[in-house]
């Protein structure tokens, strides 16, 4: 931004001589002879009088030493500056959390990405389990909250966002701890028999309908029990209840009075984020690095 002999020429001025101010500047008395002689030169200017007592600055020399360093602090600034711009703007990720869509695994994937986007900052926003919240969310994806991990396809929810496919869940069966079952390390549909299990509707969790069907046509012995939607008073009830859940893994540590128990039977969940139609490049950016973890 400016010529750097200005520097020798304010070092030499304040030393008041070429030996001292190279001792100063750890370079030879004749390399800073030589950086006076082409500033002058390219100034077209007498910078110092030269006498056997040293150096003394000329009119000329008292203007410019004056003024270089109003130029340096200047330069220095706009330099300063311009680095600023240069480096990214830091941006907030907001995802929403709650205990049936908890964040922990996505968080872990975050952590071994970040260090490749040191602008990006999650910030974990919790949200209520209800279905008047989820739907005012999906409604405003990418004002409160960006990002949500969960298992995604789901057509109860409509097509109001995008997803991005992590993972395949398990399937497990969740009942109370006090269940004659709760206590087995994996189930299998035989182990349903004579049991009321409570899954999602047919066409609200298109994933599940072949399993559903499945059970209808060969296991009449499992009464099944649709539901629109399962949220935490799903889990409530539960809780008090001898029915079945078919549940996600995801969901095993909603409630303390419940067991979860992988269920054998082939079937799995989608898993992933859900976002915007439309979100912004720094999110896309924190998808992207999420799901490379994984691909690793």
């Amino acid at each position: 931004m400016y010529n750097r002999h200005l520097d020798t020429f304010l070092q030499t001025a304040d030393a008041g001589s070429f030996l001292k101010a190279s001792e100063r500047m750890y370079i030879s008395a004749n390399a800073v002879t030589k950086q006076i002689n082409l500033l002058e030169e390219h100034l077209g200017v007498k910078l110092f009088v030269r006498s056997s007592q040293g150096l003394a600055l000329t009119e000329a020399g008292k203007l410019i030493y004056g003024e270089a360093k109003k130029l340096i602090r200047h330069s220095n600034l706009i330099v300063r500056k311009a680095r600023e711009l240069e480096k990214p703007k830091e941006y907030t990720i907001r995802i929403g959390v709650s205990l049936m869509n908890p964040a922990s695994n996505l968080l872990e994937r975050w952590a071994n990405a970040s260090e490749r986007f040191p602008n990006l900052r999650p910030e974990v926003v919790p949200f209520e389990d209800s279905v008047p919240v989820f739907n005012d969310i999906l409604d405003h994806l990418g004002e409160k909250i960006d990002i949500i991990s969960c298992p995604y396809q789901s057509t109860y929810w409509g097509d109001r966002y995008n997803s991005f496919h992590l993972w395949d869940l398990p399937l497990c069966i969740t009942c109370a701890k006090t269940h004659p079952l709760a206590k087995r390390e994996r189930l299998t549909l035989d182990d349903l028999h004579g049991e009321t299990l409570i899954c999602a509707n047919p066409g609200n969790k298109p994933p599940l309908d072949p399993l559903r069907a499945e059970i209808e046509r060969d296991h009449p012995e499992i009464t099944l029990k649709g539901v629109d939607y399962i949220d935490t008073s799903t889990f409530n009830q539960l809780a008090s209840s001898t029915e079945l859940l078919l549940s996600a893994q995801c969901w095993s540590g909603v409630h303390p009075l419940l067991a979860t128990i992988p269920l054998e039977c082939g079937y799995t969940l989608p898993y992933g984020l859900i976002y915007a139609k439309d979100p912004p490049q720094e999110v896309l950016q924190f998808i992207m690095a999420v799901g490379q973890v994984g691909a690793d």
